[in-house]
């Protein structure tokens, strides 16, 4: 996650090139698959292009990528047969330089019946687990981008509220300046009228700024400038999850790549500890073989047998099975892992939709009625700036307060269905 700053409970993220404002606009219709242009798109950009962009240019995935050929690389190696060897042998009597013996010998190795085939099953689970890992990485990548995509359209709801909020309070002083000037008010009212002013015009600012800090964060994601000009399409707000508890973890424990991808490194450690029992096997080495003797020429088979003698690879069978059960151990880990994340994803995201349900079903509408309320009190002259400006503040806290309770609602169903191994755009 890329630093920022706070924005409620949740790390706010926001995007805003310094030199343009943020254009939210309507969902647009999906698009055709995008790779990193030369020029920053001009055109509102969708959740998916925004991840089909980073996925094409993210350094992780490509470093994945060249893990998995790596795996590749040494499966094909470990299917190639060994390489024969020739050996030239001449004997002379010791009273000349005249040979009396020559022998010319080619020896092809013959491993121990199972080596290689153990050998290329552990460089396949070796392939698997790395392209589990890989996808790891990729559903990262996603969750990373979605978020900031998210914080970018919450920043910009608030934005919203602080710019309304602005210009009320300079219709306010306005409307303050007016009944001090005609002696309806004291003239402290227009200080106060002013003080608020300046407090709005901060709060725009301070919202901006972040909106700007995130924009670098974003841009880098996709591939592109930090000072890009980047327009986005309002992304869906529907990621109600309708599973129960149970369900989900039985669900992660059967799709995440993180289990995947021990598992498969358990198989494959499992291959090299059975490799490892038959290394004190001994090799075999068969082939022709021609010579001549006092200048008859003759042709045989000759045959090499690698003897077991002093070093029977017991510390190699020890560090095997070991590595074995230990990448059996980790299996277990990683599911114990993944079923705590998920019941810790899973009542996070309770907690956060029972905090929005509750600024939708009354918090929202009663302080709008509070303004409305006090408003109409101060212009008929039964309360006090004060009690008007103290009205309008609560409310906009509350506004605030419910985008911040949607914003963590939001990244607690995409931190679920990230912790389940779902990487679909709907529920997770």
């Amino acid at each position: 996650m890329s630093p920022s700053g706070r924005f409620g409970s949740v790390r706010f993220r926001s995007l805003l090139i310094p030199s343009l404002s943020l254009i939210l606009t309507g969902a647009a219709a999906a698009q055709e698959l995008l790779t990193p242009p030369v020029n920053p798109p001009l055109a509102p950009i969708t959740l998916l292009e925004a991840q089909q962009r980073a996925m094409a240019s993210s350094p992780t995935l490509k470093s994945a990528d060249a893990r998995i050929r790596a795996e590749e690389g040494r499966l094909d190696q470990a299917g190639a047969f060994p390489n024969p060897e020739l050996a030239l042998e001449a004997t002379r009597y010791t009273s000349g330089f005249t040979p009396r013996e020559t022998f010319l010998t080619l020896l092809q190795p013959l491993p121990w019946h199972g080596k290689r085939d153990l050998e290329k099953h552990e460089a396949a689970e070796r392939i698997e687990a790395a392209k589990r890992d890989r996808e790891r990485e990729r559903l990262d990548l996603l969750l990373e981008v979605r978020e900031s995509y998210y914080r970018i359209f919450y920043a910009g709801e608030v934005l919203k509220v602080e710019d309304e909020d602005l210009e009320a309070t300079r219709a306010v002083q306005k409307a303050v300046n007016t009944r001090v000037d005609a002696g309806d008010a004291a003239p402290f009212e227009s200080l106060k009228a002013s003080v608020e002013l300046q407090r709005a015009e901060s709060g725009l600012e301070i919202i901006r700024g972040e909106i700007a800090a995130e924009t670098a964060s974003f841009n880098l994601l996709l591939g592109l400038p930090t000072e890009a000009p980047t327009v986005l399409a309002a992304p869906d707000q529907n990621l109600e999850s309708e599973e129960s508890l149970p369900e989900l973890q039985t669900r992660a424990l059967a799709s995440q790549p993180e289990i995947q991808s021990r598992q498969h490194a358990a198989l494959a450690a499992g291959y090299a500890a059975e490799r490892a029992h038959l290394e004190p096997r001994p090799d075999i080495a068969v082939g022709p073989m021609i010579g001549t003797d006092t200048g008859a020429t003759f042709a045989g088979i000759a045959m090499a047998l690698k003897l077991p003698l002093w070093n029977r690879n017991r510390g190699g069978v020890a560090a095997a099975a070991a590595g074995r059960d230990e990448a059996e151990a980790l299996v277990e880990v990683a599911r114990l892992s993944v079923s705590r994340l998920v019941a810790n994803s899973y009542g996070l995201y309770r907690a956060a939709r029972m905090q929005q349900a509750a600024y939708e079903h009354g918090l929202l509408s009663q302080t709008a009625e509070l303004v409305d309320t006090a408003r109409k009190s101060y212009e008929g002259g039964e309360s006090g700036l004060l009690d008007y400006l103290d009205a309008r503040r609560t409310a906009l806290a509350v506004r605030k307060e419910y985008y911040r309770a949607s914003l963590d609602a939001v990244v607690a169903a995409l931190r679920l269905r990230r912790a389940v191994g779902d990487d679909s755009e709907g529920a997770p």
